[in-house]
């Protein structure tokens, strides 16, 4: 925001140099970034931040002025004489869309001359870099300047049917602005129009077909509030800035809308001559409702470590026009006035009487107390967990918890009951919370693959939610889901060597899980004692299809919280084996419905003090082993803590293991 340190004093007569100003806005918050000569005048750069618009405007800027010396803030008179002529006889001003465009109002002007600017307009406008046009141009551009509203005038005499309709634009429907820019418009964007097409774009540009000529003779001036959002799309879109759109996004004061409008009338008549048509056509939808905020001075002085008086902050929150309407022996409270929309709480409050006091004057104190927290069990076990997966290679990823009905095509995980809906969702096609991670892993995947990354090992830790009965709240569920690429068996390593890490005592267990998702000879349910951990499986030939992979991946999710409940945090000592191992690998013969775990269990339940380990190795189904059986293949490692075994003591050890698999499951050495 340029400002003109003379037109500055327009508003608010004060004593200070340019330097002073400066630094008084600086220490006040408004930032001034340079100051540059410009003739007899400086012109000064200040930085408005975005919650500020209210000083996007020279009366803004003044009021902080007028607020920092403590002096009176000097509002130009807007009163005016009119014809006879009633503007309801000659125009309408019809508004379709009333959340996009809230406040709309219309006068007209007749018998203007258009001409050159005095030479003060001229120079005025100029001071902050604003090239002079004409006498009606450069009138709308110094109320803008000097309210913070925007204005636009249109030729009256070249709307079709001498009416307004404020409305979404058509797809497809074009015009051309006034910088020459030619738009296409979409169905998102509000537009000022006639009876026919298109005169403007609301809140950003006129269109150049009934822009204000020389020849121009009756105008209607336009002051609106429109959709700060719509603003904003509109803009973007179209690659069209103006100061009337900054100003627009930031939202304008809904109540300046009139004042602005009555003033830049009474400047035309005094500046360009005409008549005004009596009456104005105000479309207002704004919801006319106050807010109010209590101040306590106990908490301001314990949060800014001062002792400001209550006249004191009464004084600054006047002067900044907030209005006190009741008052108690703590403090008091105030009606905030409609161009501060960002004030709404005690602490907003309390800022503004601290900005304008000093900050400078709030004390430092050295002996603030620190209080270190304690890392919590789940970051503790998380940090773990993370540094596990991502050290064998695999990257986290972050996904939406908002998807598609694309995550029931294949069934999921947790829950077979209909996923939550969201009520108001940003995208219609994507309105559903998540209830499982997977299917978010394979989009993750799908777009890898699309950009020439054919391999992904990827992660994610994060919830699913999942319905409950009888309107209850949802369950939130922290998931892990993992996507491989190395095979069914690296994949549960994977989860092996995080279950090691963890110090998790109870074994994995996997049975045979028959799921949509996943090839039914690879796929099974993870357990850790009596609870579930999860699933595992490579995914099936159809899932492989719809995605279109050129890979055949494997995926497993599990219930993370399993993982906390059976995490131990303690480190436990372990001592260097002395001696060496034996390893033996067997292949057996079994029947079909045996498992690997139900040939590990079998082992393990002999007990024997030698067994260091039993490892898996393999399965192999084919013509050497008949119908209805399969091999599987394994390893055990054997090991004593006080002498070197000897191949002997070994065999008998493997005779018994093997007696013992015969016995219990049927089991028999592979010839």
């Amino acid at each position: 925001m340029k400002i003109s340190y003379n037109w500055l004093k327009d508003y608010c007569k004060h004593d200070l140099s340019v330097e002073e100003l400066a630094e008084g806005l600086t220490n006040a918050g408004l930032v001034v970034d340079t100051v540059n000569p410009v003739e007899d005048d400086f012109c000064l750069e200040v930085e408005v931040t975005s919650n500020r618009p209210d000083c996007l405007g020279f009366i803004g800027v003044a009021r902080e002025v007028a607020t920092i010396v403590r002096g009176k803030l000097d509002i130009p008179d807007v009163g005016y004489d009119t014809m006879g002529e009633n503007i309801n006889d000659i125009t309408s001003v019809t508004v379709e869309d009333n959340v996009l465009c809230q406040r709309y109002t219309a006068r007209i002007i007749k018998d203007v001359k258009i001409g050159p600017s005095p030479g003060w307009l001229q120079k005025k406008i100029s001071s902050i870099g604003l090239r002079p046009i004409n006498n009606i141009v450069d009138i709308t551009n110094y109320v803008l300047m000097e309210s913070g509203q925007p204005l636009h005038t249109f030729d009256f005499s070249r709307l079709s049917e001498s009416r307004i309709v404020v409305r979404r634009a058509k797809k497809e429907e074009t015009m051309e602005a006034i910088d020459g820019s030619k738009c296409t418009l979409t169905d998102d964007m509000l537009v000022i129009a006639d009876s026919q097409k298109p005169v403007a774009i609301a809140g950003i540009m006129g269109g150049k077909e009934i822009e204000v000529t020389d020849t121009t003779k009756n105008i209607l001036l336009e002051s609106g509030f429109f959709d700060p959002r719509c603003v904003r799309r509109a803009s973007r879109k179209l690659g069209l800035n103006s100061d009337s759109s900054y100003r627009f996004e930031r939202r304008v004061d809904p109540e300046c809308v009139d004042w602005a409008s009555r003033r830049a009338t009474k400047m035309i008549l005094e500046i360009a001559g005409g008549q005004a048509v009596e009456g104005v056509i105000d479309q207002n939808y704004l919801e006319d409702k106050k807010v109010c905020v209590t101040l306590k001075m106990s908490r301001l002085n314990r949060l800014l470590g001062l002792q400001i008086e209550k006249d004191t902050a009464k004084d600054i929150l006047e002067h900044l026009q907030f209005s006190i309407n009741s008052e108690t022996e703590d403090g008091f409270s105030v009606d905030v006035p409609s161009f501060r929309g960002d004030v709404y709480r005690e602490i907003d409050l309390i800022e503004e009487v601290a900005r304008i006091h000093g900050y400078d004057k709030i004390p430092i104190k050295s002996n603030i107390g620190v209080k270190l927290t304690q890392d919590n069990q789940f970051d503790k076990i998380t940090e773990k967990t993370k540094n596990v997966i991502s050290g064998l290679g695999f990257n986290e990823v972050v996904t939406d918890s908002i998807v598609g009905d694309s995550q029931n095509r294949h069934g999921t995980l947790w829950s077979e009951t209909s996923s939550l809906k969201i009520l108001n969702p940003i995208r219609q096609d994507e309105d559903l919370l998540r209830k499982a991670l997977v299917h978010n892993l394979l989009r993750v995947k799908k777009h890898n693959q699309n950009y020439g990354v054919e391999k992904t090992d990827i992660y994610e830790l994060s919830k699913v939610y999942l319905p409950k009965e009888d309107d209850q709240l949802p369950e939130e569920k922290e998931c892990l889901c993992l996507l491989g690429e190395d095979g069914y068996l690296a994949l549960k390593g994977v989860i092996e060597a995080i279950l090691n890490h963890l110090n998790i005592a109870d074994s994995l267990e996997s049975t045979h899980f028959n799921f949509g998702l996943f090839c039914s000879e690879k796929s099974a349910e993870l357990r850790l004692g009596d609870s579930v951990l999860g699933f595992i499986g490579e995914l099936s030939r159809e899932v492989i299809s719809d995605y279109d992979f050129r890979s055949k991946p494997c995926v497993a999710e599990l219930d993370y919280n399993v993982l906390i409940d059976k995490t131990n945090l303690e480190s436990s000592y372990r001592k260097i084996p002395s001696f060496p191992i034996v390893t033996r690998d067997l292949a057996v013969v079994s029947d079909e419905d045996v498992t690997w775990a139900d040939i590990k269990k079998c082992v393990e339940s002999l007990k024997m003090n030698y067994v260091d380990d039993i490892e898996f190795l393999d399965v192999y189904r084919g013509k050497q082993i008949e119908k209805g059986r399969k091999s599987i293949a394994f390893r055990i490692i054997f090991r004593a803590n006080d002498k070197t075994l000897k191949n002997e003591e070994v065999d008998v050890l493997q005779e018994k293991i093997l007696a013992n698999l015969n016995n219990s499951l049927g089991v028999n050495l592979r010839a």
